[in-house]
């Protein structure tokens, strides 16, 4: 297995582990909070903003540069 194969298995890591949260704050009694309401909470500021696109274009960039 080559690092480019672990690194793909590590972000399907991430993406199931984010699903399955996902999930689970569905639930009527979590106390986890949802996506939506993370996303809205983060975007509330300009900083979270800021660091929204940052982490958007280097995700953007790494997959593109595939």
């Amino acid at each position: 297995m080559t690092w480019h194969e672990v690194t793909f298995a590590g972000y399907g890591l991430l993406l199931l582990a984010a699903i399955g949260l996902q999930l689970s704050a569905r639930d009527p009694g979590s106390r986890i909070p949802s996506l939506t309401d993370v996303s809205s909470r983060v975007l509330a500021s300009k900083s979270g903003r800021i660091a929204a696109l940052a982490a958007w274009a280097w995700l953007g960039m790494h997959f593109w540069a595939l």
